[in-house]
């Protein structure tokens, strides 16, 4: 007799999800997994590679980004409930706000730049565009780089894993 399952694992945050409440879940692979919060299945489904490895749970280790985001328009208030809001998100280390910016620190394996702009541009909030626009633009191609690398782990050596040097 098989136990049937009561519980499973958020692959994206960890969280224990019951089975019989759980409202978002995918099949991938033939495999079932749920999730705590569209969020979460968002995160999923843009690399999925990256939480069905064969990787232990034990060995993942978070991927923390620290940015600052300079804003183009917003008052103190507006600022501050927005910094509230990101900060509320799964995978949100920590906001500091500040005159016109937030400093966001997060786990890149949780939540990725594009959503904290769209939880801050939720808020009203327009971020500066320009040379602070062109760096947001290359951080978001480095982060997509940085979990397609982290999804297909290789132990030879590339441009983002250089060779070992044996002494």
């Amino acid at each position: 007799m098989t136990k049937a399952v009561t519980t499973s694992r958020d692959p994206v945050c960890g969280m224990a999800i019951e089975v019989a409440r759980s409202s978002r879940f995918i099949t991938y692979r033939g495999m079932l997994y749920h999730f705590c919060s569209a969020h979460c299945l968002e995160r999923f489904n843009d690399i999925p590679a990256l939480y069905t490895g064969s990787q232990r749970i034990a060995d993942i280790l978070p991927i923390p980004k620290r940015r600052k985001l300079r804003l183009a328009n917003g008052n103190e208030s507006d600022i501050q409930r927005a910094g509230r809001r990101v900060g509320e998100m799964i995978g949100v280390i920590s906001v500091i706000t500040g005159k016109n910016q937030l400093l966001v620190e997060y786990d890149l394996r949780k939540t990725i730049l594009s959503q904290i702009e769209a939880v801050a541009t939720a808020e009203s909030l327009r971020f500066k565009d320009g040379f602070h626009g062109f760096r947001r633009r290359l951080w978001k191609l480095a982060e997509a780089n940085e979990l397609e690398n982290a999804a297909h782990p290789g132990p030879g050596a590339c441009c983002n894993r250089p060779p070992v040097r044996l002494r």
